[in-house]
């Protein structure tokens, strides 16, 4: 379980340091209009993976661990058929999402491609690490983000910002697959036979891809409200001091993407005491990260705000600071959430995200119309989240007691 994490954490810290350079290099050399249609563009791409890990990987973490190998090699033949229709289905939303921004012919196709490739990479790495190969999902997305920067460096010279770097992730992702060559157990031949049988799946999976929507709603409404109550210029500049806490808000997502199919399987087994010591270990190291990365940037800020954001992008200091509070809570919102999904608790999960999904758009929507500077919708954000966390904490401890192990649905899985 160290190594796991630990390489988890240097894959995560890999693709974290990888949108830190992309989206720095938006700052340095972009436009906030430019960097701020990148941001409305790559919004979408989110909420795309979102519903394919309700759907797709959610059933890959609970489906798959502790079976024999035939059955599990027929359940993944049936869930990568229901990735490659839910692949193609993405397709009409990414062009409509370019269609809405005024995209040219170039950045429509860069982003098509890009919306299909990052569910084919999402989609092997996620089975790398249900199948404890974490060491693969790392050298894939060495190779996937080595050429894409490469090639993000060339296509920059004749492509607009954000085309240039949608078609070099794009190639970057094909790249990565076609050499890694994984065994995905792929018949396609038996389609229709496999969405049948993905019926017995959907009756999970539908509570938790309303419940990926709505975390996607309260996370990411603000860059789609931002965009069309103010302009793309202004979701640059709330985007940018996003930017100073990406790798801290990865650190939640490396260590629930490990953690998830251990609880699965430990809660299989009635040890619902290691469960509890991973949810702890979980929580201190999100916590520990977020006071660590706080003093880095308190003592580093005079660099980055000279060197990065050069006096363009307006009070940074301030809207940082609401980011690494967002920050906080979100990972620690995360890490609980991990351990109902673990549990499958995918009702509560869905309703507490609908009351979420209601209220943050809301919140927005009143922050920015009473004229306030956009990053205090981040602070409502965080408000939100906290109390999110604090009724996923009720509702998952009221019934989750050492003493259960063995007894059935209260000390396992519901």
């Amino acid at each position: 379980m160290t190594r796991a994490v630990v390489l988890s954490l240097i894959d995560q810290a890999l693709n974290s340091a990888f949108s830190l350079l992309l989206n720095l290099a938006f700052i340095a050399f972009a436009t906030p209009d430019e960097f701020g249609r990148f941001a409305f563009l790559l919004a979408g791409s989110f909420f795309a993976v979102s519903a394919q890990n309700a759907l797709i990987v959610m059933p890959l973490n609970y489906l798959l661990p502790g079976r024999e190998p035939k059955e599990a090699d027929a359940t993944l033949s049936m869930l990568t058929s229901a990735n490659l229709v839910l692949t193609f289905l993405v397709l009409p939303a990414s062009l409509g999402l370019a269609a809405v921004i005024g995209a040219d012919a170039w950045l429509s196709l860069a982003t098509a491609g890009y919306f299909l490739t990052i569910m084919v990479r999402e989609y092997a790495r996620n089975l790398m690490v249900v199948k404890g190969r974490i060491h693969r999902t790392l050298v894939y997305d060495v190779i996937a983000l080595g050429s894409a920067a490469l090639l993000a460096v060339a296509f920059w010279e004749v492509l607009p910002p954000a085309a240039a770097v949608l078609a070099a992730l794009s190639a970057g992702n094909c790249l990565s697959f076609l050499v890694c060559r994984f065994d995905l157990k792929a018949d396609f031949r038996r389609l229709p036979a496999h969405l049948s049988a993905y019926k017995r799946v959907w009756k999970d999976t539908r509570w938790a891809l309303q419940g990926a929507l709505q975390n996607e709603v309260m996370a990411r409404s603000h860059v789609f409200l931002v965009e069309r109550m103010r302009d793309a210029a202004s979701l640059g500049m709330l985007n940018a001091g996003r930017v100073g806490v990406s790798p801290l808000l990865l650190v939640g997502t490396a260590w629930c993407r490990v953690a998830r199919p251990r609880m699965v399987e430990e809660l299989r087994h009635g040890e619902v005491a290691a469960v509890l010591r991973l949810f702890r270990s979980g929580a201190t190291i999100v916590a520990g990260a977020a006071i660590l990365y706080g003093l880095f940037l308190l003592l580093a800020w005079p660099y980055i705000d000279a060197y990065a954001f050069r006096d363009r992008y307006g009070d940074m200091a301030g809207n940082l600071l609401c980011w690494w509070l967002y920050a906080l809570v979100a990972g620690q919102t995360s890490v609980m959430a991990a351990l109902m999904e673990a549990r499958r608790q995918f009702r509560a999960l869905a309703f507490v995200g609908f009351v979420g999904a209601i209220v943050v758009p809301l919140l927005v929507v009143a922050l920015l119309s009473l004229g306030l500077d956009a990053s205090a919708a981040v602070l409502g954000l965080a408000g939100v989240s906290l109390l999110e966390c604090l009724t996923f904490g009720v509702l998952t401890f009221r019934d989750l007691r050492p003493r259960d192990a063995g007894e059935g649905r209260e000390g396992g899985i519901p």
